[in-house]
């Protein structure tokens, strides 16, 4: 299983378990030769407001901004610690 793949599951389950939630992803930026900034959007629908930002490199998984709730990412995260932390805090 490689990362993407993980990264699609944990997201998955993770709204699989919250109500009016939902995910989606996009890439903020690519240099055409290898790197690629990715940015996952966290959603509330009840409300219609983004509630999460999560903005992390591609190739290493390295995650460079996280906002939601009170969830802080430490200097050495990547995006799937974040994300299992992201599952953890409900």
């Amino acid at each position: 299983m490689n990362n993407r793949e993980t990264i699609l599951n944990i997201l998955n389950k993770f709204i699989q378990d919250q109500e009016h939630i939902s995910w989606n992803m996009i890439c903020c930026y690519s240099d055409g030769m290898e790197l690629s900034i990715n940015q996952i959007n966290i959603i509330d629908q009840s409300k219609n407001r983004t509630i999460g930002i999560i903005t992390y490199r591609d190739d290493t998984g390295e995650v460079l901004f996280c906002m939601y709730k009170e969830l802080k990412k430490r200097p050495s995260d990547t995006i799937i610690d974040v994300l299992l932390d992201l599952m953890n805090y409900h």
